[in-house]
């Protein structure tokens, strides 16, 4: 099945896995966080990408979200479940 890219998302969330974020635990936001998207069927409304460094390397890990421009400091676990509930209402 083909993917369907005429459809951009709601919001897009770039989760820095820069070296210091992915000590940091960056990599592992990434994945819970598309893991979170996809359970809970958000996939048409929420994208997850990983990006390189975000040059704000002592704040990691870093989450920005699109298209409102809010960066996110040292974020954790709890964080993400937040942040999903938060930009996931009304969908």
């Amino acid at each position: 099945m083909m993917k369907d890219f005429s459809r951009s998302p709601d919001c897009v969330f770039y989760v820095c896995c820069g070296s210091k974020c992915k000590k940091s635990g960056g990599k592992h936001l990434y994945k819970q966080m598309k893991g979170e998207v996809k359970h809970r069927h958000l996939k048409r409304h929420i994208q997850v990408i990983k990006t390189g460094c975000t040059d704000r390397c002592k704040m990691g890990p870093i989450v920005a979200v699109m298209p409102k421009n809010k960066w996110y400091l040292q974020v954790n676990e709890e964080m993400t479940s937040a942040l999903l509930d938060e930009y996931s209402r009304n969908k």
